[in-house]
């Protein structure tokens, strides 16, 4: 003879299984909404961008056409000797300081506006050598 669950049983599944699923979904909306947070905070301000920079004997490397507007200039230096980074032009002058040693690298603020700036080494000799180029921002 088999045994026929009782009502208390049968009521006890029931509410377990939809106390789950009610779990589940509750679940899934708050995964949901800590996707959107997460992705609403990785956005990138467009209003602020970075510029890779290495700097060599006797080359400067990076875009020579960049957007306006407030830019970090990330300098590596990746040569032998010591290096600069100056940027001149639309009546800004800033230098990276303290100048890098071989392997060192540091960053430059800059609000920078539409126009041609001048980007150099300031180390003696080494813009006469090539360490120059035009920026435009656009």
């Amino acid at each position: 003879m088999t045994k026929k669950p009782d009502i208390a049983t049968a009521t006890g599944i029931v509410s377990l299984g939809l106390t789950l699923a009610f779990s589940n979904a509750i679940g899934q909306r708050a995964s949901l909404g800590s996707t959107d947070t997460k992705t609403a905070v990785t956005v990138p301000d467009s209003a602020n961008r970075s510029v890779d920079v290495k700097l060599t004997e006797y080359k400067i490397e990076m875009p020579a056409l960049i957007g306006a507007g407030a830019t970090t200039f990330n300098v590596t230096n990746a040569g032998k000797e010591t290096h600069g980074f100056e940027i001149e032009g639309s009546g800004i002058e800033k230098a990276l300081k303290p100048r890098l040693k071989k392997g060192e690298s540091g960053s430059l603020q800059v609000d920078l506006k539409p126009g041609t700036y001048k980007v150099y080494c300031p180390v003696f000799g080494h813009k006469r050598h090539g360490m120059s180029l035009d920026l435009t921002v656009k």
